[in-house]
């Protein structure tokens, strides 16, 4: 029989067994008032793939409150293609509140939402291997079965969360023109898989696929369990009780093995490739499909989502999409962003200080490109909208890296400073590589991705004191700090963010990772943003490699193949630039910027085994002055510079 595992998710597969969420409640739902209609369920509704899989589906549509019969329509169709079990919204409010499962809100303003078990997982047939390219081939074929649903407009929009808004734009990607999907919300998507989650700078780390496949055999409990609770024959009962024994060779669909061992999975090559949205964002515009990005500064992701609003209005604008954005172009209003200071876990929590509900926004978007509302959502010139992490307000701008935003070099000085003349010394400072685990706020980002204090409790885990204060891991051997004076006026730190390190290094290989940290006056380092790379994987990529009009590096990209891949000699010269990913954040007066320069970041970032090989005992000698100046290159603004105030309280809560 066809073999089902239910999927762990991208990145969240280490707490689903503790309950931990994608995505917490938002603040409030929709005011229930507001109401218009009741929702009728068809559950384990079959449809049929082109190769004779059958995925799993449940069906939500709206019923006249007052008798309980299906609701005069007809009515747009919200699709949403899941790994985490379609069943999960009817019981667990925070899945329904964000598009994860039945979403309430969505069905009950004039919305049929059809929630689907991707191929392999829940109870739909088939293999799973994450975000594969047939589930793209399927959801072509789902989007076509949900345009053709009863008491439908043929119109269909998509939304989902993590993997569920990779998906999203893989499918918009392929889907071809003129296809009845007509607008997507992906929330907390990736840009590029690799980049992003899982070899950040080349580093792959094990530690994610690992968490994801073993949460395997608890998330095909969770699915037989809820399965047998709607099994249509005791033939079902039967398969699904087969699936116990087979579940273990779910352990074979991510590459874990070729990971640690350096085999093609270690690289950027098609294996990432045809998973990884920046790949098809040209489609998208060709294809005509209006996209809604949901993302935040502290999500595992950070670094792509402003990079898929940057590519979408390049493809709009006929402009190369891999390129930053030029500070004048006019922007799309057919691809939108809003970038908060959320965690992956945490989009629309209560504890978040920039709280937004997700459906609020999910309705204006679809009313207007689904029922032809005109809310004007689609006439604003500012689709770009941000907060500012440190100060919680929000503004609304087009480009991205921002307008206003300065890029300006910081030099790494004698006696740790961080200063913007090139120092006139040719001195060095040293740091040893170090596999020691740390107390760092990468653990809450990329591990634990911003889960529920509540979830954490009950798991025996108290939360992270390096999330506010970082100052433990900037002392040696193992890292060396650069700070600046004290700032005579606030500064905004606001966009990408990139280092160039010039160093001699004693191993054949070498970890970098840079952190910003704001440091106040009583000595507190809040971190603000980290990156990373591998120093074998130091090639850079002039055509992918972001600069600004006068040529200053703004982000640097590496290809990360096998083929770029060079060992260094030891005690030879190298420069080292590393992507730090971007943020929006006010440095106050009195405050400083500071730059930590380390070799760990464990257990968010683990190298695999054929890297570590090659990195232990490594001493790295940074150079300072001269021609081999080290230094960051910050966007530097002046308060009120990088875009004007917004006010609009569904769109920048």
């Amino acid at each position: 029989m066809p073999r089902r595992i239910r999927a762990a998710g991208l990145f969240t597969a280490a707490f689903t067994a503790m309950g931990g969420l994608v995505c917490a409640p938002s603040s409030a739902a929709t005011d229930a008032a507001d109401a218009q209609y009741g929702i009728d369920v068809s559950h384990n509704v079959p449809i049929t793939m082109s190769d004779g899989i059958v995925l799993e589906s449940n069906i939500y549509a709206p019923t006249d409150p007052a008798t309980g019969e299906p609701a005069t329509g007809p009515f747009p169709v919200v699709l949403t293609l899941t790994p985490y079990g379609k069943d999960q919204g009817e019981s667990d409010p925070a899945r329904s509140a964000v598009g994860m499962g039945m979403d309430k809100d969505l069905i009950e303003h004039g919305y049929i939402h059809a929630v689907v078990d991707v191929r392999g997982t829940g109870l739909s047939g088939g293999t799973w291997s994450l975000e594969q390219p047939q589930e793209s081939e399927d959801a072509k074929r789902v989007v076509d079965w949900a345009s053709k649903l009863p008491n439908s407009t043929g119109k269909v929009g998509m939304i989902g969360a993590s993997y569920g808004g990779i998906n999203q734009l893989l499918t918009a990607g392929r889907i071809g023109k003129g296809s009845p999907l007509k607008a997507i919300m992906p929330i907390v998507p990736s840009d590029d898989l690799y980049r992003d989650a899982f070899a950040p700078g080349g580093l792959t780390n094990p530690l994610l696929p690992a968490l994801i496949l073993a949460n395997v055999p608890v998330n095909e409990a969770n699915a037989i369990s809820e399965a047998l609770q709607t099994a249509r024959s005791p033939e079902d009962i039967t398969n699904l009780l087969s699936v116990m024994i087979t579940h273990l060779d779910g352990l074979g669909a991510l590459p874990l093995p070729e990971i640690i061992a350096g085999g093609p999975a270690a690289y950027d090559g098609k294996y990432w490739r045809d998973r990884s949205p920046h790949n098809v964002l040209g489609n998208i515009v060709e294809n005509d499909i209006p996209t809604m990005i949901l993302g935040g500064w502290r999500d595992v992701a950070q670094r792509g989502q402003p990079n898929l609003y940057a590519g979408l209005q390049n493809a709009a604008a006929g402009r190369p999409i891999s390129a930053p954005m030029n500070a004048d172009q006019k922007a799309d209003p057919r691809f939108q962003l809003i970038n908060g200071d959320w965690y992956h876990n945490q989009l629309g929590a209560a504890t978040s200080p920039d709280r937004i509900r997700v459906n609020d926004v999910a309705l204006r978007w679809f009313d207007h490109w689904l029922k032809g509302v005109d809310n004007g959502i689609a006439s604003t010139k500012t689709p770009m909208r941000t907060v500012d992490k440190t100060t919680g307000e929000w503004t609304q701008g087009a480009t991205y890296p921002f307008k206003g935003a300065t890029p300006t070099r910081m030099y790494f000085g004698a006696n740790k400073t961080l200063t913007p003349t090139k120092p006139t010394d040719s001195g060095s400072d040293t740091v040893t590589w170090s596999g020691t685990p740390l107390c760092t706020p990468s653990i809450t980002q990329s591990v634990l991705l911003g889960t529920d204090q509540n979830v954490l409790d009950a798991a025996g885990l108290p939360p992270s004191e390096c999330n506010t204060d970082d100052s433990a891991l900037q002392k040696g051997p193992d890292a060396t700090t650069y700070t600046t004076a004290a700032l005579e006026r606030p500064q905004v730190i606001a966009g990408p963010i990139s280092a160039r390190i010039r160093a001699k290094v004693s191993s054949l290989d070498s970890e970098w990772v840079v952190r910003i940290e704001d440091v106040a006056p009583d000595g507190t380092s809040r971190p603000l943003s980290r990156g990373a790379l591998l120093g074998s994987h130091r090639t850079l990529d002039s055509s992918r490699t972001w600069t600004a009009p006068d040529g200053t590096l703004l982000v640097p990209y590496h290809p990360h193949t096998a083929e770029s891949a060079t060992l260094a000699m030891p005690g030879t010269l190298q420069t080292y630039d590393v992507e730090v990913p971007p943020i929006q954040a006010t440095i106050p007066a009195g405050h400083r910027i500071r730059i930590t320069v380390g070799t760990n970041d464990s257990p968010a970032l683990i190298p695999s085994l054929a890297q570590t090989v090659n990195l232990l005992g490594g001493t790295y000698n940074i150079q300072r002055g001269g021609d081999q100046a080290s230094y960051v290159q910050l966007p530097l603004a002046d308060p009120g510079e990088i875009g004007a105030e917004c006010t609009d309280t569904v769109m920048c809560p």
